[in-house]
């Protein structure tokens, strides 16, 4: 793929189906890749760098054109070093950019989509080279740089290809395991945790359910996954309550359907890690 340089690329459908960014950093400041999750799908390429990707409290190792599946339930964040050039590929979808036609019985989004959360996010490097996806994304920026109608349709055409790759590796390719497995007591607390977002879950509640120390727990769970317990709660649960309010859910009701105690908790929270209002939710 050819290497941009200083150039980073933006092309987005207007009908907000997709989003394509190649992006290099040349001096990048890890504090600015923060833990968040995707309203939609994101494959993200890795091109050159130094990091790892963080998924759900397991971490993935990143080489020079591996790939990242991530779908709206995982939350994530990329562990980068300042000590070298970062630059990447972003990919992010959502169903609408398949034509109707497209989707009698066939699931293109399967391989993102139908996974446990935090299992089977990387495609491997070598697989990577060999399926041909590097020149798939680089016919993407390609059409980038011109930006008309017919070349949103092409794109559309060629991110079908993509898809179909990925599936076609998921199904057919045995990739050896390459996150590194979470601590088993962590993963039932994050499994625990998906599972009762409206439920208590203070502090508190936790170690008596799980018969911990709590200060053990927090710094266990914190080394594990990236994110402080509370972190990673409020996450999911404005997750919930996006996905509530985007069903039809009003925002007073998601609110405390996602296991709030308060509306103006929820509110901050969600104008935090959204950066719009609840009522903004469906509009977005």
């Amino acid at each position: 793929m050819e290497n941009t340089g200083h150039q980073n690329i933006r092309f987005a459908a207007e009908d907000g189906s997709f989003r394509f960014i190649h992006f290099r950093d040349e001096k990048p400041d890890p504090r600015g890749y923060t833990p968040h999750y995707e309203s939609g799908y994101e494959i993200y390429m890795f091109i050159s760098g130094d990091g790892s990707f963080t998924i759900e409290g397991g971490r993935y190792e990143l080489e020079p054109y591996s790939v990242m599946l991530l779908n709206s339930n995982e939350l994530h964040v990329v562990n980068i070093s300042e000590q070298q050039p970062y630059e990447r590929i972003v990919l992010m979808l959502n169903e609408n950019v398949l034509p109707p036609f497209m989707l009698n019985g066939t699931h293109f989004f399967r391989a993102v989509k139908f996974r446990k959360p935090g299992h089977d996010n990387q495609i491997k490097a070598g697989i990577v080279r060999e399926s041909g996806l590097p020149e798939l994304f680089d016919k993407l920026r390609q059409l980038s740089l011109q930006k008309d109608t017919e070349s949103e349709f092409v794109a559309k055409c060629i991110i079908v290809q993509i898809l179909w790759t990925i599936n076609r590796i998921a199904e057919i390719e045995q990739q050896p395991g390459s996150v590194k497995k979470v601590n088993p007591k962590i993963g039932e607390v994050l499994s625990f945790i998906n599972a009762n977002l409206h439920q208590n879950l203070d502090l508190d509640a936790l170690t008596r359910i799980f018969f911990i120390n709590k200060y053990h727990l927090c710094r266990t769970f914190k080394e594990v996954t990236g994110y402080s317990i509370h972190q990673y709660i409020t996450y999911k649960r404005v997750r919930l309550a996006d996905e509530l309010m985007l069903s039809g859910q009003p925002p007073t009701q998601a609110c405390f359907m996602s296991g709030f105690n308060s509306y103006s908790n929820f509110f901050r929270s969600y104008r935090r890690l959204t950066g719009r209002s609840p009522k903004d939710a469906k509009s977005r």
